[in-house]
């Protein structure tokens, strides 16, 4: 964000609120010390302070509109996006918290609205969408990566027709997946278990949740530490908790494998799901 971004918020306000206006916005870059270039950061600072000043003379529904008015009009007249200021701050939270709680989610969305403006209730209600893809993306690509050791123990050094059967394998899982990548990551693990052997990583946060889902008994002890670990928005729907979405979860989680290997079975697969 560029330093003359102080100017349009005092060209917005000296045409839009006048010299008070133009007094608060001197007191607020006074006291929070704005640089010449300020960042993103910078400015929603010096947009939350400036609507708290403007709610004690106007009330807090004005203070909010004029800030929220502010903040369109930086969008407007910004070469960059500020929604895509916001892609990159929440992909940013996501590389940090693989698992985000909801109160995480609740007061990161917090953070966005106070430094970019929007309505709250929505700001977090499409940050939970987010988390959820991102989750469920992080999972999809743990299974896959599972899958690939499992049929490297199977076949050390695979012929062209195997890797071509497991692609096709993948593809039936409903682990998407892209064919080009899922080849060159068969090869990379390939050559890695050669030269390497097999390696204990340490379990992430993730790791231990997927496990926990795989081998729990039933529903309600998955169900009761989902909400232990504060992630019932994973299985929420508009009503709340949903019994459907928590079956859906877990069975995204942990796919049925007798289905799955009647289905290869069927197609002549079967040496895919049985040891050699």
């Amino acid at each position: 964000m560029s330093g003359n971004q102080l100017e349009k918020i005092k060209n917005y306000l000296g045409k839009n609120v006048g010299d008070m206006g133009l007094k608060l916005l001197e007191k607020s870059t006074s006291k929070i010390k704005i640089s010449e270039n300020p960042s993103n950061e910078e400015i929603g600072t010096l947009l939350a302070d400036l609507e708290k000043k403007f709610s004690l003379l106007y009330g807090n529904d004005k203070a909010k509109g004029i800030c929220d008015d502010v903040r369109k009009h930086l969008v407007e007249k910004s070469d960059i996006p500020i929604s895509k200021n916001i892609d990159n701050e929440i992909n940013n939270f996501l590389l940090k918290n693989a698992l985000p709680t909801e109160r995480d989610i609740t007061d990161y969305s917090k953070y966005l609205v106070m430094k970019f403006g929007g309505n709250a209730q929505q700001v977090e209600k499409e940050l939970i969408e987010k988390v959820r893809v991102h989750i469920k993306t992080r999972i999809n690509r743990k299974k896959v990566n599972e899958e690939i050791m499992n049929f490297l123990v199977r076949y050390k050094d695979p012929a062209k027709s195997d890797i071509d059967d497991f692609v096709h394998y993948i593809s039936l899982s409903k682990l998407e997946y892209p064919e080009n990548e899922l080849r060159e990551q068969i090869e990379k693990d390939r050559l890695f278990l050669k030269f390497h052997g097999p390696q204990e990583g340490e379990e992430s946060e993730l790791d231990k949740f997927v496990d926990l889902v795989r081998y729990s008994n039933d529903k309600d002890t998955v169900n009761s530490e989902i909400k232990k670990q504060g992630l019932s928005y994973l299985v929420k729907d508009e009503s709340g908790v949903s019994d459907k979405a928590l079956s859906e979860f877990i069975e995204f989680v942990t796919p049925k494998e007798e289905d799955m290997k009647a289905t290869l079975e069927g197609l002549n697969l079967g040496h895919m799901v049985k040891k050699k």
